[in-house]
């Protein structure tokens, strides 16, 4: 099995896109507003395919299945591949949204599941900001106020951004992306999202569900993620989240010289490498800025070479099964 792949990106055009994964990060793209990029998917029928190596040409859900052991893990043996790798480019406010949790998810969308995710801002306008949690303590009955009276905005947490912040938005945390963003997301394979409130756009609401399953507690400064550093081998080495659904790292790498990637588990399962700045070579592959790969199970058993000056944002899973290193105190 190959050490490394690369996909072909799903390019999804959104009333609220824009044209920075053109502009910022110099890609090649469609034409029109594309607001996603679907980096790494296995949902629904956005199978991602590959296109470097001996698999390229194949869906991922066609590789992965034939040999879970090599791809993913022994862990995730007859499972489908947990999580949704996105960028996310917002030349305009994205709905006002919430997602449940798998509980209520299984109950009342039973076709996905619930959605933990998270964002790391790659690039961000001069004031451009984000909705991460209410600014205040609420409850059903006064927020269904707010929305009828069509004050939603009055109660909702802004928060300014620049690159390289991230945060965690766990099921129930209401959020919206706002505009002048490009970001990266993390999240469970899902599409499990209820919209709130979408700025006049004659869009469905899902108000129902999103009353359901909403915190209407006030906002959690803990939702934006500090980096904690800890020991490290040939460079920076720094812990987002680990939590129930992913783990999420920075590793930043000021050094030219080939060093093979670590493990950083007991047991050999994915990873996910992001491009946060600079360039590398990845064994055969030449990556810059916004690129991103998965590093199979059996690649990470064996060893993956890297010659870099880079930041790498390293995507690993961190649900049952594995054991992660420093995962209990990172």
């Amino acid at each position: 099995m190959q050490k490394v792949f690369k996909f072909e990106p799903i390019y999804k055009e959104k009333v609220w896109g824009g044209r920075k994964l053109e502009t910022v990060l110099g890609r090649v793209i469609p034409s029109g507003d594309i607001g996603e990029s679907w980096e790494i998917s296995d949902y629904g029928s956005d199978l991602s395919k590959i296109t470097n190596g001996e698999c390229s040409g194949k869906t991922f859900r066609e590789v992965y299945t034939s040999d879970y052991e090599s791809v993913l893990g022994k862990p995730f043996k007859g499972q489908g591949f947990p999580l949704l790798i996105k960028l996310i480019d917002a030349k305009e406010k994205l709905s006002v949204q919430v997602h449940p949790d798998d509980a209520y998810a299984e109950k009342f969308d039973p076709e996905s599941a619930g959605k933990k995710e998270a964002w790391t801002i790659l690039q961000a306008d001069k004031g451009s900001k984000l909705v991460c949690g209410f600014s205040k303590q609420t409850s059903k009955e006064e927020f269904s106020q707010y929305v009828q009276s069509n004050r939603v905005e009055e109660i909702l947490n802004e928060v300014e951004v620049k690159e390289l912040d991230s945060f965690l938005l766990n099921p129930g945390r209401i959020h919206a992306i706002g505009g002048g963003i490009l970001l990266m997301e993390v999240q469970q394979s899902s599409d499990s999202t209820y919209r709130v409130y979408d700025y006049g756009r004659p869009r469905e609401l899902h108000l129902k569900k999103a009353l359901d399953v909403l915190d209407f507690s006030s906002a959690d400064p803990q939702d934006r993620l500090s980096p904690k550093r800890i020991d490290s081998f040939e460079f920076n080495r720094f812990v987002l989240t680990a939590n129930d659904k992913f783990r999420m790292e920075i590793l930043e790498i000021d050094s030219s010289k080939k060093f093979a990637l670590p493990p950083f588990s007991s047991e050999p399962v994915f990873h996910i490498l992001m491009i946060l700045s600079g360039e590398c070579k990845l064994e055969d592959l030449d990556l810059k800025t916004g690129d991103t790969v998965l590093v199979t199970a059996a690649g990470i058993k064996e060893g993956v070479i890297c010659e870099s000056k880079s930041s790498f944002l390293r995507l690993a899973w961190s649900g049952p099964g594995s054991d992660w290193i420093q995962y209990t105190s990172p």
